[in-house]
């Protein structure tokens, strides 16, 4: 099944024990507090996180316009979907510190800039780990204004932070595991370490 915000929704209404929709514009007191909610608690929960499965790189279009601010020569258009900025690096692959963001654009003094950053996405791409996380996260944000019922928000709370941190978890499981130190590094270290250990053996016999 594809997911969709109105399924997501229907989800999160399912937790608090409330009735399902067909669309945030049916007119239903339930439509109407996911239609407020939900794109608010998605967009947060997608900053939340530098998610491996949302991230984006592009490079960013150049603007003709000189920046007011003398300390930038270059300024950059942000594409549409951001939601958090990762990193932003040169055409040769540096990253870079000396920027400033304002509003939709990007003021640095690099002619190239290439973006890292978390995208907004369609729910038709999200993991099975978001989705769970995202329908405990909206079901602890709409409940008392669907149900009125207060006492549910521990439990769903509760709920959220755990499937925030499973989340995280499986998330990170994508990328392949990094080294600490280089390999050659760590050989010689151990090496060392047995020579050592041999050198203090051979001295107390």
């Amino acid at each position: 099944m594809v997911e969709t915000n109105i399924s997501i929704s229907n989800k999160s209404l399912v937790k608090c024990g409330a009735t399902t929709i067909a669309s945030f514009t049916e007119g239903s007191h339930e439509a109407n507090v996911c239609n407020t909610m939900y794109e608010t608690t998605k967009k947060g929960l997608l900053y939340y996180t530098f998610w491996n499965f949302a991230i984006q790189k592009s490079s960013l279009n150049l603007l003709n316009e000189t920046p007011l601010d003398t300390n930038f020569t270059y300024a950059h258009s942000l594409p549409g979907d951001i939601i958090r900025i990762k990193a932003i690096f040169d055409d040769k692959g540096y990253y870079q510190e000396d920027y400033k963001i304002e509003g939709q654009k990007v003021y640095s003094n690099s002619a190239t800039v290439f973006l890292e950053y978390v995208q907004d996405m369609d729910e038709q791409y999200f993991p099975v780990f978001f989705i769970e996380t995202l329908v405990a996260k909206l079901a602890y944000e709409i409940n008392e204004a669907i149900t009125g019922i207060g006492t549910l928000q521990d439990r769903l709370s509760n709920d959220f932070n755990i499937k925030l941190r499973a989340a995280r978890i499986a998330d990170g499981q994508e990328n392949p595991p990094v080294n600490v130190m280089p390999a050659g590094r760590l050989i010689e270290a151990h090496l060392g370490a047995t020579s050592s250990v041999a050198g203090n053996l051979r001295h107390s016999n």
